[in-house]
């Protein structure tokens, strides 16, 4: 199995959230997933499983937040390539032959020049430690994803390709701003679509955001603008405090009536972000079939 080939058979699943799935076996709120590679792995594992059973193809790293400054300010002791070997060996144990495995990257942790403080070439630095250590770990694919700086997207990307990720690709966020999508920065999907394409991404879309409305127009639009596939992971709705708790207002049946809309926009990748979960996923399957 690869990415070219899985491809072919159109459209392909991702899993969904992994962090509320922690959550729901003790994982304190606010608490960094990577903590649990290294303490829990049985635990991750079995959210990878569960996925998989549920019908994703692709399923993500607990790596998230596994660059060395997000790991430093949440505490944790463990190094870099240590995290990521370890998670990338948890998904591949889980996946068994029947899923690729993308190494997830996500953003820093702050803001890099010329907005905020932090030089380009630390957040350089930063990336390319992580990227280095998901392809020497064995990651099919980079996922850099939940970005909303072109820069810094371009920055992780760029890293990806240097260590050689044989498939990297991007995923932005986007929020409505006077009426059209557009990341904090003020980018819109046109221009995030053409540059990450021209940097060389395998594939680009969009994940989390504010709800199945904001991301049927920014799916429509990414299949307009990118000329590489696309993938669309949304959240489950925009959530909502209930008795102190967040909740996301968007069920297993509704995600997947919204994965068809997807498919039938041409979207070949579809996954789940914030409040899916493997019950999420099974819908889209059976929907989508396969």
């Amino acid at each position: 199995m690869d990415f070219a080939s899985l491809l072919r058979n159109a459209p392909v699943l991702f899993d969904g959230a992994t962090g509320t799935e922690y959550q729901r076996r003790g994982l304190p709120v606010g608490a960094a997933p990577e903590q649990w590679v290294m303490e829990r792995p049985d635990d991750v594992t079995a959210v990878h499983r569960a996925y998989i059973d549920a019908g994703a193809r692709i399923i993500e790293t607990c790596t998230f937040g596994a660059t060395r400054r997000r790991l430093d300010s949440s505490g944790l002791s463990y190094g870099v390539e240590e995290v990521t070997a370890r998670a990338v060996a948890l998904a591949r144990q889980a996946a068994g032959g029947r899923a690729l495995v993308a190494g997830s990257v996500g953003p820093f942790g702050a803001v890099m020049e010329p907005y905020g403080d932090v030089p380009a070439a630390d957040v350089e630095a930063l990336f390319s430690e992580q990227a280095a250590a998901l392809v020497a770990a064995g990651a099919d694919i980079v996922l850099i994803e939940t970005m909303i700086s072109l820069d810094e997207a371009v920055t992780a990307l760029r890293a990806a390709k240097r260590a050689g990720a044989a498939v990297a690709g991007v995923t932005m966020t986007f929020e409505l701003i006077g009426g059209v999508p557009r990341t904090s920065f003020g980018e819109t999907v046109r221009e995030a679509a053409e540059r990450l394409a021209q940097e060389g991404a395998s594939f680009v879309g969009a994940n989390c955001g504010a709800g199945f409305e904001l991301m049927r127009l920014v799916a429509s639009e990414f299949r307009i603008h990118a000329s590489v596939p696309v993938l669309i992971q949304t959240n489950a709705g925009i959530p909502v405090i209930e008795n102190g708790a967040i909740r996301y207002p968007e069920n297993a049946e509704s995600f997947g009536a919204f994965a068809s809309e997807l498919a039938a926009l041409g979207v070949p990748m579809i996954g789940g972000c914030c409040g899916t979960s493997p019950e999420h996923i099974a819908e889209a399957r059976r929907r989508l079939g396969g």
